[in-house]
């Protein structure tokens, strides 16, 4: 481990480990929680195995500290959030940001899929405001995170919402060199988007712009909340390329009013827009934040 991701970050930011576990190790990279003398961390690196996947995960690592690096430096993520990285060879390529203390948003939503109470009331509004902020910070600097889906936030214990995850972020840089954003998650996939994945070929890079995560929001608040995906699928057995055109398609959108546990019509209000099935309906992020704002 002295040689490994771990020992490299630790040596790099001399601290002293304390203790690293793995949290994930999946499609070809590896996530350690890792705890010094300082602070505790998340490095990911790219394992060198690979998953049949088709995604370069040298370059996706290469290119999420790139993003945390320039997201940093224009002051849209917390400054102290990005802590190292080593993106050239030898040896797997990994980067490292501060560990965000809380719990991921389908747990903590939990309470809220039962009882309407006030606690669960202030989370939800306190979660929509504060995922709002952060996406339109990074829209104000023409960035879109391009992967807003329930893994990708934690809750912290304040009932804050705070994104993880910026590997498939596209910014207004030129695309050439970067690993082709080919969509996230189907089920937080935006219809336009949905359409245009459809419509290119599999190497083909889909520039996501700000709506597409409005809609990935409010598909993820909408599905944590109600605990119901907001598309109601044809054939759940047609695989992601069927998925996708049911929600490029339109029409197949589950009523939040029917399949909300309890009435919230401001929370539901805002869901409803964020789903629209034209971009242009979309309220923006700022505005959403702005509503929720006491």
């Amino acid at each position: 481990m002295a040689d490994g991701p771990v020992g490299q970050f630790t040596a790099a930011v001399d601290e002293t480990l304390i203790s690293s576990t793995v949290v994930s190790d999946r499609r070809g990279s590896i996530a350690w929680q890792v705890t010094t003398s300082a602070d505790t961390y998340v490095v990911k690196a790219n394992t060198g195995t690979g998953d049949g996947s088709g995604r370069d995960k040298e370059r996706e690592i290469e290119r999420e500290a790139s993003v945390l690096q320039r997201l940093t430096a224009l002051g849209a993520i917390d400054r102290t959030y990005f802590a190292a990285a080593k993106t050239a060879p030898p040896g797997a390529r990994w980067v490292a940001a501060r560990w965000i203390d809380g719990t991921g948003l389908w747990p903590a939503l939990a309470p809220a899929r039962d009882d309407d109470t006030p606690a669960a009331r202030n989370l939800l509004a306190s979660v929509t405001r504060t995922l709002a902020g952060a996406l339109a910070k990074l829209h104000a600097v023409r960035f879109t995170h391009a992967d807003v889906q329930p893994t990708n936030i934690r809750v912290t214990p304040d009932g804050e919402g705070r994104l993880l995850d910026y590997a498939l972020a596209c910014g207004p840089e030129e695309h050439t060199g970067r690993v082709p954003y080919r969509g996230a998650l189907t089920h937080t996939t935006a219809p336009e988007l949905a359409a245009e994945l459809l419509a290119t070929g599999e190497h083909v890079h889909v520039q996501a712009l700000p709506p597409v995560d409005i809609w990935a929001l409010g598909a993820t608040l909408f599905w944590c909340w109600t605990g119901e995906r907001p598309v109601a699928y044809r054939d759940t057995d047609s695989g992601r390329a069927g998925m996708l055109r049911d929600i490029a398609d339109g029409g197949l959108l589950r009523d939040i009013a029917a399949a909300r546990p309890w009435s919230f019509p401001f929370v539901e209000d805002v869901i409803a827009a964020c789903l629209a099935d034209a971009p242009a309906n979309r309220p923006t992020a700022a505005s959403i934040a702005s509503a929720f704002t006491p």
